[in-house]
Parts: C-alpha cells; structure tokens; sequence
C-alpha cells in the first residue's frame, strides 16, 4: 500500500554564519528534495555551504566555501533522498545575508 505524497516547500528562511539545519525530515516519513535555491542579498560575494546530514555524519553537497556573487543565484535541482530524522544544513559567511527555500516530496 502506498502511502501519502505531499508536495510542499520544505523550508525557507536565511543561512546562519555557523552550520543550522534548514530542514529535518519528520518521524515516519521519506523525502525527495527536489530543488535547493540560495541567493545572496548583499552587495559581496559569500562563502556558502550545504550538507546532508544522515546519524551523526553531515556532507557536503556543494564545495567547501562555494562562492555566491552578490545578488546570485544558486539552484540546485538534483534529486535528495533523506529518511525520517535526515537533515539539510547550511551556512554562510555572513548572516542573514543568504535566503534559501527547498521544495520536495513527503511520504508518510
């Protein structure tokens, strides 16, 4: 038996200067991240970093301190398979100068 799909923005927010969760998949339920999208607001470039973190092991799903031009866009739109209590994390060289939203899937 199948269970229930639903389509939703996961999170949305701004990187913090140390690595934060941006999105913890709930109890009993499977995701797929479908899209991961970063802009700068400021008027400088920013180191950004994102990981998965699955247990006690968080990695990297962009380069180590990816640069991210003042006013740009990251998008990424590969697949994320995360099980119930899976995580995405991020941060940024400054603070509340990165907004995110990720979008995707959840199975419960």
């Amino acid at each position: 038996m199948a269970g229930t799909f639903t389509i939703k923005a996961l999170g949305e927010g701004q990187l913090a200067a140390t690595k934060g969760t941006i999105y913890t998949t709930p109890g009993s339920t499977q995701t797929i991240v479908k899209t991961i999208t970063l802009v700068n607001t400021t008027a400088g470039a920013l180191a950004i970093n994102l990981y998965i973190k699955s247990g006690a092991t968080s990695r990297r799903i962009t380069p180590k301190d990816m640069s991210l031009g003042a006013g740009e866009l990251l998008e990424s739109d590969r697949d994320y398979t995360l099980e119930a209590g899976d995580l995405i994390e991020g941060d940024a060289a400054s603070a509340t100068s990165v907004d995110y939203t990720v979008n995707g899937v959840e199975e419960t």
